[in-house]
C-alpha cells in the first residue's frame, strides 16, 4: 500500500511542475513560456514570470560553463512604452525547471526596448494585457 500512494504521489509530480505555463512563443532553439497566474499590474508596469527552455544547453549566464537547458525569471513590462527590465533569474540543468540549480541571481533592472517579432515581444504582449 506505501508503494502505491508513493507511485501516485510521483505521477503527480510532472503535472504540479508544469501547472500555470503557458506556451507564448518559440522557435528552433528556444521555446517561451508564461505564467499569467503570476502577473501583477501597477498602472503601466506588469510583472510577470517566465520560463525559457533551450533545446541544446547553454553556458552564456552561468559560472564555470555549466550547461543548463532551463531559465525562470521575473521581469517587469512597461506597457505604456514597449520595454522590460530582468529582476531575477535562475538557471537549471534540465527542461521546464527541473534538475540541478545551476545559478540564480538578481539583476540590475537596466530596461531594454522590446523588439518586435521577438520571444521579449510575445511576453511584454502577455503581461501586459491584463488590465
Amino acid at each position: 500500500m506505501k508503494y502505491l500512494l508513493f507511485a501516485i504521489a510521483l505521477a503527480a509530480l510532472p503535472a504540479t511542475a508544469s501547472a500555470g505555463w503557458t506556451r507564448v512563443a518559440g522557435n528552433n532553439s528556444v521555446v517561451c513560456y508564461a505564467d499569467p497566474a503570476t502577473i501583477e499590474r501597477k498602472g503601466d508596469i506588469a510583472k510577470m514570470k517566465s520560463l525559457l527552455n533551450f533545446t541544446l544547453p547553454q553556458t552564456e549566464r552561468s559560472i564555470g560553463n555549466k550547461p543548463y537547458l532551463s531559465q525562470r525569471d521575473e521581469r517587469e513590462y512597461d506597457c505604456r512604452n514597449p520595454r522590460y527590465r530582468l529582476l531575477h533569474f535562475s538557471l537549471r540543468a534540465d527542461p521546464m525547471f527541473s534538475g540541478a540549480l545551476v545559478r540564480s541571481d538578481s539583476d540590475d533592472g537596466e530596461w531594454k526596448q522590446v523588439t518586435a517579432g521577438s520571444l521579449g515581444a510575445a511576453l511584454w504582449r502577455t503581461a501586459c494585457a491584463k488590465k
